[in-house]
Order: C-alpha cells, then sequence, then structure tokens
C-alpha cells in the first residue's frame, strides 16, 4: 500500500488521520479518504488503545508525514 493511499479504497486524496500520540504517529499512523472516516476511526479504536491523534485537513495526508 503506498503512503498516501486509503485504508480501505485504492483513493489518493486522503484528508483524514489518526496518529498514536504519546510517540507521534511511531506506533499508529493511518490515513483515509472521507468516505472511509469512519472505518479508519474504528480501525484505529480496535487496533490502537493509547491516546490518539485525529486530523483533518482541505489538503491531502501521507503515512509517515511530520505532526
Amino acid at each position: 500500500m503506498r503512503k498516501d493511499q486509503c485504508l480501505s479504497c485504492s483513493s489518493r486524496k486522503c484528508n483524514h488521520r489518526v496518529v498514536s500520540s504519546d510517540d507521534k504517529g511511531k506506533a499508529y499512523d493511518e490515513i483515509s479518504c472521507w468516505r472511509h472516516r469512519g472505518d479508519l476511526y474504528r480501525h484505529a479504536d480496535e487496533n490502537y488503545k493509547g491516546m490518539k491523534t485525529y486530523m483533518e485537513t482541505t489538503g491531502s495526508y501521507c503515512r509517515g508525514d511530520k505532526i
């Protein structure tokens, strides 16, 4: 999967991102398009139990971008 590809589809216009707060995204860092933001939030809750930061932008995100 590309760093700029949605968690649930092949879209590369991802404007929702969830990262682990404690380590600035090293343990958990995923992105999604607007249609799959609910899937992203559910995936984050199921796969990472620590503190998370939820972000949204009018531009695009990539996994691994600086916070």
